[in-house]
């Protein structure tokens, strides 16, 4: 940031800071003016501040492929360098159709001071929108609460302290979540408790489903890589979570039947759960330092499970070096892959069964090498870019880094399931989670500025995603 240029008030003090006194006492003078300057400076900084807006980490679209809904926020910094601390942010969520995307409507999520720093507030917020795209759901640290976008009149479903940990639409008039409440005690323990809410009801007459035994508190939310604490399946029947927050064992919550059974002891970090769109099973990855991943398929009406440990730590090397990949919290659409985020090998697509796996990001580099068509630095051809999931069946995104006369630079692909085809997007800064593609796979959304959401129609090749 250009602190001369973009804050008015810090020109303001230097301009007094170089005022020569004047005078027979200009030295006593002068001694006055170094004492009380910089008070004067931080007293203006603390009221104006320097001002400046920023994005959310992530765009997220309606069903239909007609709504795209994101984040902006207006910070206020004090510029005190190096640190420039941030002092205050007012976050908004704006949504608006495809076809307009310069007309967005918008509802302030809430102004938070400086204890909340500055992206850490909108890496936060989560938001989806109903089934029909009629409305907007919101989770932020401070109140779950649900949008009508036509109007943009919105109502609060949670009470007070109270921190939603995740949410899943179950209709278009239903949502299904938990949530901690804060409790009296010094160390921030609260139960977690499962609710199942009609947009028109209060938080007075919501239904409990479960509650579990006291964890932690998040008392300023989840980020983004947290988010959501509770892995809902589809159809909010079942549940995966962690007991103690993420520190216990896992447990499958059955909604309908209001029982939860343990599955995987509390010595592996399951961080990687997927469930298949049906509901019918989900995948679960567990990491531990030192020791071989654990990996399994269960069924969340039989409990059966498929353990592939063998395949999956033989082909990711997870050992005592390497942690278990990241495994994104979706299957590709129509349940045929997971996505393993691996930093060796980068992102692959994975069917835990039978065994299978596509490097996609070893095939997509290993092309751009052999075609020249960009200059990778050196360790992007070690170091291999991951893949991120995409509603449109069939295809998967990745950034590629390169050098542009020297600079590095990200190049945005689309590319199908089996490798064999790529489409080059543009380049992308990923201010705003970079590009996204709407479920019908005709067009690519991305964010740029707070104002600015571009929308590129596609045509993609017609694809065999078997």
């Amino acid at each position: 940031m250009d602190w001369e240029a973009d804050c008015p008030a810090l020109l303001s003090c230097r301009a007094f800071c170089r005022r020569r006194p004047l005078g027979r006492h200009s030295n006593h003078r002068a001694g006055y003016a170094n004492l009380f300057t910089p008070m004067l400076v931080v007293l203006v900084m603390a009221v104006s501040g320097c001002s400046y807006m920023t994005l959310g980490p992530e765009i997220s679209l309606s069903s239909d492929s007609t709504l795209a809904a994101y984040l902006c926020a207006r910070q206020w910094d004090l510029p005190l360098p190096p640190e420039c601390p941030t002092v205050r942010s007012k976050v908004w969520v704006r949504w608006c159709a495809l076809d307009r995307p310069q007309d967005y409507q918008e509802v302030e999520i809430g102004d938070y001071g400086k204890d909340w720093g500055g992206w850490f507030v909108t890496n936060r917020i989560h938001y989806a929108f109903s089934p029909d795209g009629v409305r907007l759901a919101v989770a932020s640290p401070r109140d779950l609460r649900v949008i009508h976008c036509a109007t943009g009149t919105w109502r609060t479903l949670t009470g007070p302290d109270e921190v939603v940990t995740s949410f899943i639409w179950l209709d278009n008039e239903q949502l299904a979540y938990a949530s901690c409440q804060i409790g009296t005690d010094k160390q921030r323990k609260s139960n977690t408790y499962f609710y199942r809410q009609r947009i028109d009801q209060s938080s007075h007459e919501r239904r409990l489903i479960f509650a579990e035994d006291a964890g932690s508190f998040p008392e300023k939310g989840l980020g983004a890589t947290e988010w959501p604490r509770e892995r809902w399946s589809p159809n909010g029947v079942y549940v995966l979570y962690r007991t103690e927050g993420f520190r216990g064992d896992l447990k499958l919550l059955d909604v309908v039947a209001k029982t939860a059974t343990v599955i995987a002891p509390r010595d592996y970090n399951f961080e990687g759960i997927a469930w298949k769109s049906d509901s019918s099973e989900a995948v679960c990855v567990g990491s531990k330092h030192g020791l071989p991943a654990r990996a399994f398929l269960i069924n969340a009406r039989t409990l059966e499970r498929h353990d592939f440990n063998e395949e999956f730590n033989a082909y990711f090397a997870t050992d005592s070096k390497y942690y278990a990949p990241r495994i994104v919290s979706d299957w590709t659409p129509g349940d045929l892959y997971i996505i393993a985020n691996d930093g060796k090998k980068g992102g692959c697509l994975v069917n835990p069964r039978p065994w299978k796996v596509i490097p996609i990001a070893r095939v997509l580099i290993d092309r751009i090498v052999r075609e020249g068509t960009l200059v990778l630095p050196e360790d992007q051809t070690v170091r291999l870019p991951w893949i991120s999931w995409q509603p449109a069946k069939g295809w998967v995104t990745s950034s590629v880094a390169f050098l542009d006369k020297g600079y590095p630079r990200a190049m945005d692909f689309l590319v199908d399931y089996s490798g064999r085809f790529f489409v080059t997007l543009n380049e992308s800064s990923m201010p705003g989670g970079g590009w996204k593609i709407t479920p019908d796979g005709k067009r690519a959304v991305m964010l740029t500025s707070p104002d600015r959401l571009i929308v590129r129609e596609l045509s993609l090749p017609a694809l065999d995603t078997q």
